[in-house]
C-alpha cells in the first residue's frame, strides 16, 4: 500500500514537471522544488535504495543536472555539519569554497554533457567547506544515473583529512631521512679521511717525524675518532626520540644546564668563554637527559659560533599559556633570515670555517616537539643570536 502511495506521488510530481517545461511561465525555483520533491520521493520512499545509502561509508550527494543538491545521505551531514532540510534544493557550490565556484560549474556542466562512471582510483582530490567555513580535503567518486528519465549525478564523498596529513608526514620524513644519510656520510667520511690521513703518516718507517708532529698527529686521530662517536651517539639519540615515550617529571633545570656544561669542559670548553647562568629557573616538565642534550647543542654552538671571546648569556622565564620559555644568547655574528629558515632541518647551522655535524639541532626540535613544546631563534646580523625552547610548565 505504501509503495502505491509513493508511485502516486511520483507520477504526480512529475507531471507537474512536464507541465512546468512546456509553461512559456517557467519558474526555475518552482522547477528546482519539484525535482528536490520527485528526488526524495525516489531516494526516500524506497526503503531498499534509502537503506543502502544511509549505510555507506561515504557522504553521498545527488545533484540534478542544474547543479543543485537534490539528496544527502546521514554521512554527509556529518561531513559538513548541515541537515538534510538545510542543503537539499541549495546550489551545489554551498559545499564548496567560493574561490573554487566557476571552475566547480564548468567541471559539472562538462560532465553532464560527457556523463560516466568515474571509477575508484582515479578520483578527483578536491576541497569541501562545512557548513562553519572551515575546509578539507575530500575525494569525489562519480557515477551517472537516470531517474525515470531525469539525469542525476551521484557523488561518493570522503574526507581525507588523516591521509593527506599522514601522507606529509610521510613525505618530510623521507626528505629527513635523505638529508640525514647525505650529512652524516659526507661528515664520517671527512673524519674518516683525516684519521686515515694521520694514521698512514704516523705509519711510514722511512720518515723520521718530529716528536711535536707525531703529538699534533695523534691529538687529530683523537679528535676525529670523537668527532665520530659524536655523531653516532646523535643518532642513535634521534632513533630513540623517534620511537620511546618517556614519562615526564619536573626538572631540576640548574642541575641539568651544569651537567651539560660539565661535558663541554670535557671536550675542551676554552677558559675565555665567559658565560652568564641565571640563580634558578621555573619549574617546567620534561625528560631530563633529552633536556640536557637541548642544552648541550645550544650551549656547545654558541660557543662555536660566537664571538672572540664568546659571552654566552642563560636564562628562562615563564609564559602566559602554561609554559616556561629558556634561552641562550650568544654575541656571534648574528642570522640572516635565509640562514634562520633552515637552522632546525638535518644540515642544521653549518659553516665552512666551523666544526659541526649538522645533526644537533634537528635533535633539539625532535627532542622539544617531542615533549609538547617548541623550538625557536631570534637573530639579526651584527647583533648576536637568542636560541630558545619552551616546555610545559609543572
Amino acid at each position: 500500500m505504501e509503495v502505491k502511495k509513493t508511485d502516486r506521488r511520483k507520477e504526480s510530481i512529475a507531471e507537474a514537471m512536464n507541465q512546468d517545461a512546456k509553461s512559456p511561465a517557467f519558474n526555475e525555483k518552482r522547477a528546482i522544488q519539484r525535482r528536490v520533491a520527485y528526488a526524495t520521493e525516489l531516494f526516500q520512499g524506497d526503503v531498499t535504495i534509502r537503506t543502502l545509502l544511509e549505510s555507506l561509508a561515504e557522504g553521498v550527494v545527488i545533484v540534478d543536472s542544474a547543479a543543485n543538491i537534490v539528496f544527502i545521505n546521514s554521512q554527509t551531514e556529518r561531513l559538513f555539519g548541515y541537515q538534510k532540510e538545510e542543503i537539499v534544493g541549495c546550489p551545489l557550490n554551498t559545499l564548496i569554497p567560493e574561490k573554487l565556484h566557476s571552475a566547480h560549474e564548468k567541471h559539472v556542466n562538462d560532465y553532464f554533457k560527457s556523463p560516466r562512471v568515474r571509477p575508484m582510483g582515479k578520483e578527483r582530490d578536491l576541497i569541501g567547506r562545512k557548513k562553519d567555513g572551515r575546509d578539507f580535503p575530500v575525494e569525489i567518486s562519480l557515477c551517472f544515473l537516470e531517474a525515470d528519465g531525469y539525469p542525476l549525478s551521484m557523488a561518493f564523498v570522503t574526507d581525507i583529512t588523516l591521509r593527506k596529513k599522514a601522507e606529509k608526514d610521510l613525505k618530510t620524513r623521507n626528505e629527513e631521512l635523505d638529508a640525514f644519510a647525505h650529512t652524516v656520510a659526507h661528515d664520517l667520511k671527512g673524519s674518516l679521511t683525516g684519521l686515515i690521513g694521520y694514521s698512514d703518516l704516523l705509519s711510514q718507517k722511512d720518515v723520521n717525524l718530529e716528536e711535536q708532529t707525531i703529538r699534533e698527529s695523534l691529538d687529530e686521530i683523537c679528535a676525529s675518532g670523537r668527532k665520530m662517536a659524536n655523531i653516532i651517539d646523535e643518532l642513535l639519540l634521534l632513533a630513540s626520540v623517534r620511537k620511546e615515550d618517556v614519562e615526564v617529571t619536573p626538572l631540576g633545570m640548574l642541575s641539568i644546564v651544569n651537567d651539560a656544561m660539565i661535558r663541554l669542559r670535557l671536550e675542551g670548553l676554552k677558559d675565555e668563554t665567559e658565560i652568564v647562568l641565571a640563580d634558578k629557573f621555573p619549574k617546567a616538565l620534561g625528560y631530563a637527559p633529552w633536556v640536557e642534550e637541548v642544552w648541550y647543542n645550544y650551549i656547545s654552538n654558541a660557543i662555536k659560533y660566537g664571538g672572540s671571546p664568546a659571552k654566552i648569556e642563560i636564562g628562562a622565564e615563564p609564559t602566559n599559556d602554561g609554559f616556561v620559555h629558556f634561552w641562550v644568547k650568544d654575541n656571534g655574528r648574528g642570522l640572516s633570515d635565509a640562514e634562520q629558515s633552515g637552522l632546525f632541518t638535518a644540515y642544521g647551522l653549518r659553516k665552512k670555517e666551523k666544526s659541526g655535524h649538522g645533526l644537533g639541532l634537528s635533535i633539539v626540535k625532535r627532542i622539544v616537539e617531542k615533549l609538547n613544546g617548541e623550538v625557536g631563534v631570534q637573530s639579526q646580523v651584527s647583533e648576536g643570536s637568542i636560541f630558545s625552547f619552551t616546555l610545559p610548565s609543572a
